[in-house]
């Protein structure tokens, strides 16, 4: 009840905000006091701080977490499967749907285990090994498959993205890394053949079908693009086409407004007061897109404008809270669905490391304090019935979100 009353008052505080300036934050070594104060046209109420969670308090349920994946991997090593079928549904064709959405949850369970306090543990690294090889397996079998969808981005971006973590602890002369860096190039060419003609990354391309996608880019998995190529780079040097990149960038730095939200996708341009591009339906995409932003181009935006965007999401999580577990994509407040839960708090973690020491206690708590009471009795966190993905996806993202906020409060 205390958690249901915490939210209802950040939803209230939508419709109250009381205008305050973010405070100005120290150079960084990186970035131009000019870039550091650049500042978006609405700020925001703050909440209070929140309560730091206790160490034993994170361990408990980061633990609970990577047993439940341990307990439900797969035989073949991946997680998930197209079962628990409903009457509803999202466009999921075979095979190449389901073969993405398993891709996916796997290379997000990755991430997670590998992120977490218990990573070292032979079970731990018994599954990443399993799952790595079902990676390699099945990754290049990976096509588009339908003329209405492009969903196998899914699977070749956290692909990539989990990948590139697990390289990053291998001897950079041993087989396995080299093998990995070639499976990783093929997946970044994969990506780069499906980019849309207008720059950027979408899913759906309902208007007409081309060998390149023609329709939709969204913000969001353009952003989710353009930060797994940076960790392909961080983990293997490798880079992708520029022109590529370059049409990337600019669609995503035009879809981010003035008031520092990023609209849906493309088509919204047109139309950013609908709900769903305003700040209560842009609080998951905004962490993740100025991510992707300020690790290419930090002179498009400031450590500021990220942190406003983080602010908005402690302040407003009530908006996406609606949404869990509700059934039909964006039916809830602000056209807010439910599976945008984790994959906002997800980025939101990754955004830690770019934080001022001194305000990174704040912005871990809030986020464990948001991700904490989410977890089920079996150790799983889920946003939204995905078939049988769901639990797997959640629980990868859940993982990593609070394995950044141990490492930002204990791991020192």
């Amino acid at each position: 009840m205390l958690y249901l009353c915490k939210n209802l008052v950040r939803v209230l505080l939508c419709f109250f905000t009381v205008q305050l300036s973010f405070s100005q934050l120290s150079g960084t070594g990186e970035l131009t006091a000019a870039q550091l104060d650049k500042q978006d046209t609405i700020p925001i109420a703050k909440v209070p701080d929140a309560p730091i969670p206790t160490k034993n308090e994170l361990a408990s349920s980061i633990r609970r977490g990577v047993d439940f994946l341990l307990k439900n991997q797969n035989k073949d090593g991946s997680w998930g499967d197209h079962t628990l079928t409903k009457g509803l549904n999202v466009l999921c064709p075979y095979p190449e749907g389901p073969r993405s959405f398993r891709l996916a949850s796997t290379g997000l369970c990755i991430i997670g285990l590998l992120n977490c306090p218990y990573s070292d543990e032979p079970a731990v690294q018994q599954a990443l090994d399993r799952a790595v090889l079902y990676m390699e397996k099945t990754l290049p079998l990976l096509k588009r498959g339908d003329t209405q969808t492009v969903l196998s981005v899914w699977g070749h971006v956290y692909g990539l993205e989990a990948l590139s973590m697990y390289a990053e602890k291998l001897p950079k002369d041993s087989e396995k890394y080299n093998a990995l860096k070639k499976l990783s190039q093929s997946q970044m060419r994969a990506l780069e053949q499906l980019a849309d003609v207008q720059g950027g990354w979408g899913y759906y391309t309902f208007e007409v079908f081309t060998q390149r996608p023609i329709g939709m880019p969204t913000s969001f998995l353009t952003s989710t693009v353009l930060v797994a190529f940076k960790d392909a780079e961080r983990a293997f040097g490798l880079k992708p086409n520029e022109k590529v990149l370059l049409r990337g960038l600019k669609s995503l730095k035009g879809q981010r407004t003035p008031a520092g939200n990023y609209v849906y996708s493309q088509p919204h341009v047109q139309v950013p007061g609908r709900l769903i591009n305003r700040h209560t339906g842009s609080l998951a995409r905004s962490p993740a897109g100025d991510l992707a932003l300020i690790q290419y181009r930090p002179d498009w935006i400031s450590v500021s404008q990220m942190e406003g965007a983080l602010e908005r999401l402690w302040s407003r999580a009530g908006w996406l809270l609606l949404a869990v577990k509700k059934p039909i994509p964006h039916e809830s407040f602000a056209q807010n669905s439910g599976y945008f839960f984790y994959y906002g708090y997800y980025y939101a973690a990754r955004c830690l490391r770019y934080m001022p020491k001194e305000r990174l206690v704040r912005h871990a708590s809030h986020l464990a304090e948001d991700i904490l009471p989410m977890q089920e009795k079996d150790g799983s966190w889920w946003d939204y019935p995905l078939y049988n993905y769901h639990k797997f996806y959640g629980t990868g993202y859940a993982l990593y979100s609070l394995s950044m906020v141990w490492n930002s409060l204990y791991a020192h």
